[in-house]
């Protein structure tokens, strides 16, 4: 049985468990989705490992390396990846560096290998007798000293860099991060654990802090409950498609999602129309930025010419000039205003020195209250 990646695991909870038993079979799949974070994640990485060198150098050599050679993940081969995507990739890594230089020096690896067996006794990340394996984009080990105890302790710093606009507070709760903090734990037996999602694409930082020693039984129960996603995967897993097969990269080569379009069923029907769209219309895009839309049938398939309203820059001084020419006051203005949550959001920035105090303005202004959204939902 091969050696699982938290990805492989999440697999099987957020698509369906013959995915787990395609990736076994190493079946391929679309990477292109992953271009951009993976050549962000690669200068970092590189600038990190080589801080005497300029970062604009170090982008432009993985660049032309990735985009002529390609690269290989866990020694398999994938195609070099489009201009467009790497320069984005490049961009947000040496706009991340600017506002956050790369940490360098003793205690501090980048893409940090960690592997165990299913007894959780560490072994080189290519050992044959792995179950359980993840690489960490940075770990760094400092020994901090606390003044008030005079005592000293090892703190263990994992980052994670993310390129979804999503990636924020709730990622940081995540099973990727929870075997992220067990392996380190297992690994360096630190005192304490800080959490790190770097979204490099927000440019911003979301912490969360576990107290190795207190919260022990917690980091135990992670661990075995890693210890059950492997025996699972070990056995013969049966399919179960559905809501699953939104957004599985193994759709286009699954039998049962194939069954699934063709079922007399209206509901996976639907479901199945949803995820074909979803894969093909990326694609269509990107043929279609610089040509013209393409005729089926009667319609057109591509971009469109139409025509929107824009709220001009002088828009806001002309509205108080006519409101003032009818002495209407500034109060009544506001009270006839129709706020929108993001305009909420907009003024809150700009009159808040910090995050939190922005988050508790907002929570005074607003409520929470429910409504139906159509569509596929994630049974939870």
């Amino acid at each position: 049985m091969p050696a699982y990646h938290p990805t492989t695991i999440r697999l099987h909870s957020n698509n369906c468990p013959h995915a787990v038993e395609l990736w076994k079979l190493n079946t391929p799949y679309d990477r292109s989705i992953f271009h951009t974070g993976v050549i962000a994640h690669a200068i970092l990485e590189e600038i990190g490992k080589n801080p005497d060198k300029d970062a604009r150098q170090v982008a432009d050599k993985i660049v032309e390396k990735y985009c002529s050679e390609g690269r290989a993940y866990d020694s398999i081969p994938e195609p070099p990846a489009p201009l467009a995507d790497a320069l984005e990739g490049a961009k947000l890594a040496l706009d991340w560096h600017r506002k956050f230089p790369v940490p360098f020096g003793d205690g501090i690896t980048h893409e940090h290998p960690f592997a165990f067996t299913d007894q959780w006794a560490s072994v080189d990340y290519n050992d044959k007798t792995a179950k359980f394996r993840t690489l960490l984009d940075v770990v760094e080990i400092h020994e901090e000293y606390n003044s008030d105890t005079g005592e000293t302790h090892t703190r263990a710093i994992i980052r994670d860099y993310k390129t979804s606009w999503v990636a924020t507070y709730d990622e940081l709760d995540s099973f990727q991060r929870r075997c992220q903090a067990v392996v380190v734990w297992l690994f360096y037996r630190p005192d304490f654990i800080t959490l790190e999602i770097a979204n490099l694409r927000l440019r911003c930082n979301f912490f969360k802090e576990i107290d190795c020693h207190a919260q022990q039984n917690m980091l135990q129960e992670w661990q075995d409950n890693i210890s059950t996603a492997i025996r699972t995967l070990d056995k013969q897993l049966n399919p179960n498609p559905g809501a699953g097969c939104v957004q599985c990269q193994y759709s286009p080569y699954c039998e049962y999602f194939d069954s699934m379009y063709k079922s007399d069923d209206v509901y996976r029907k639907y479901i199945a129309a949803k995820e074909i769209v979803a894969k093909l219309e990326p694609q269509i895009r990107k043929i279609h930025k610089a040509k013209p839309p393409k005729r089926i049938g009667l319609g057109l398939v591509g971009y469109a010419q139409k025509k929107r309203k824009k709220i001009l820059p002088t828009a806001q001084q002309t509205i108080l000039q006519k409101w003032t020419e009818q002495d209407g006051t500034l109060h009544e203005l506001f009270a006839s205003m129709d706020l929108s949550i993001r305009v909420v959001e907009k003024i809150a920035r700009k009159i808040t020195s910090s995050k939190k105090e922005r988050e508790q303005l907002i929570q005074q202004i607003t409520k929470e209250e429910p409504y139906s959204s159509f569509g596929i939902h994630k049974d939870k």
